[in-house]
């Protein structure tokens, strides 16, 4: 799966576009996909003249039909389905699907490029009327109003039932009190762990609430017993911590407000914790998977669960004979002024443009796309947000009984048996996952937070000066 997260078009954000950037030379070729869109000249692998709809009233020309133009960088099954389907049932709209012709060679670029095209079409009042977020600076879209509130509409909708859905990921993405971007579907973030191994140590805990202290005790107590050397392995405690402001996100920044809070005790405790820890040897910058009793981990769908788990029970095999044969999810554990809870993250979240003239049309295709026709077909990445369609999946497994691993991944197209209990438990940690977390490597302030804390680690700057540098350079993003 190709997923890129903000950064890659950071180099020209929305603020930005309001002052006339052009991302380095204009927006033009198979990077802009809707023939409007200011410096287009066509390009897009969807349709001609998508945007058009949105300035006169979603009409299309000579056929009376009611057209919404939905633009994604990437394209994707899923939505080429809704939209045959969606059509079939309502002759009298048309899907104008709008993706990206790009090429491997210049994919940053092309990234780049559509960025900065929809966020100058969408100011400009010519943009898509549903957009997919994932590569978009949805704080920007928020605070400058470019985006519908989707709330009314799903409170207003007689047959859109919030209890049919994941309301503990939905309920988390809000700004406020208003949903601006929908997800279709999520990745749970969290930790595999050698369940074997673990048991051996006698050491109890409860990953569904434990926060980083009680990992820290945690972690300690098991190492102490003999068995691993470590409890977590990592690249180094630099990327911990990024790892940790990414899951946490909220708590440091808010966008909206412009306002950060990396100068807080929370964030200086934090880094002092994520020190303590390596310094004491139970996270080590070591080798994933050789000698840990944990590794991060992001789980993708329910048969990723038992390929994934299968995968880390060989490779913990490889590096340690002595290692367990079987592999367990584990909760994340949450920041001490976090509520307790699993860490998800979204994909596929669609918004709805301020500015369509369309967006009655829009919702009923967005709600389309949620419904469990659309969602319980395992045929692309993703949790589904709809929990009749998670359990199609999960029960289609079952019944399956076994299934082959990728062929190019660690297992070589092995076989895999469905282990049903491990399938029931995974639907805990589905509906416990309440903290979203956003792109990590490739987000703006997790590589501040990388680069500048790499000084405290070293010993070299203090958790309070690389914290106030940080809050610094924090405020000056938010203020472009």
């Amino acid at each position: 799966m190709n997923k890129y997260g903000l950064g890659l078009a950071a180099g020209c954000l929305l603020a930005a576009a309001l002052a006339g950037c052009d991302a380095g030379g204009g927006t033009g070729g198979n990077a802009v996909p809707w023939s409007n869109a200011p410096g287009a000249n066509g390009g897009a692998s969807g349709g001609e003249g998508g945007g058009a709809a949105a300035e006169t009233g979603g009409a299309s020309a000579g056929t009376g039909k009611t057209t919404i133009v939905f633009s994604a960088f990437w394209h994707d099954p899923k939505y080429q389905a809704a939209k045959k389907a969606y059509e079939a049932l309502h002759p009298d709209v048309e899907i104008k699907l709008e993706d990206v012709d790009y090429t491997n060679e210049t994919l940053e670029g092309d990234i780049e490029k559509y960025v900065t095209a929809t966020n100058a079409a969408l100011l400009a009042g010519k943009g898509p009327d549903l957009i997919e977020m994932d590569l978009l600076p949805a704080d920007s879209y928020v605070k400058h109003g470019l985006l519908a509130d989707l709330s009314p509409m799903m409170a207003q909708d007689k047959d859109f039932k919030r209890s049919d859905y994941f309301t503990n990921v939905l309920d988390n993405v809000r700004v406020g009190d208003a949903l601006y971007a929908m997800p279709l579907s999520f990745f749970l973030m969290g930790f595999a762990g050698d369940e074997g191994a673990i048991a051996k140590t006698g050491v109890a805990f409860d990953d569904l609430s434990w926060s980083w202290s009680d990992f820290a005790k945690t972690a300690e107590a098991m190492t102490a017993s003999g068995g691993q050397r470590t409890a977590l392995s990592y690249e180094g405690p630099e990327y911990l911590l990024g790892e940790m402001v990414s899951d946490n996100y909220g708590l440091f920044l808010d966008p909206g407000g412009r306002e950060a809070h990396f100068d807080s005790a929370s964030f200086t405790g934090l880094m002092k914790q994520v020190k303590t820890m390596f310094d004491d040897g139970v996270v080590s910058a070591i080798g994933r998977g050789v000698n840990a009793y944990f590794n991060s981990i992001q789980i993708n769908s329910p048969k990723d669960y038992l390929e994934s788990m299968a995968g880390f029970s060989l490779g913990a095999k490889m590096a340690d004979k002595t290692a367990g044969d079987r592999a367990k999810l584990y909760a994340k554990p949450h920041a001490q002024d976090t509520a307790a809870g699993g860490y998800f993250k979204t994909y596929r979240s669609v918004a709805i443009a301020a500015g369509s003239k369309v967006q009655a049309a829009a919702w009923d295709f967005v709600k389309f796309m949620m419904s469990e026709e659309m969602q319980a077909p395992a045929t692309t990445t993703g949790f589904p947000i709809n929990k009749a369609a998670y359990a199609e999946q999960a029960a289609a497994l079952k019944k399956e009984g076994s299934f082959r691993a990728v062929p190019e991944g660690p297992l070589q197209g092995a076989a895999i048996q469905v282990d049903e209990a491990m399938l029931d438990g995974l639907g805990a940690y589905v509906e416990g996952a309440v903290h979203p977390s956003r792109d990590s490597k490739s987000d703006q302030v997790w590589n501040l937070v990388v680069a500048e804390s790499k000084a405290f680690f070293a010993g070299q700057k203090s958790a309070e000066a690389v914290a106030s540098l940080i809050q610094n350079k924090a405020m000056t993003f938010l203020n472009e």
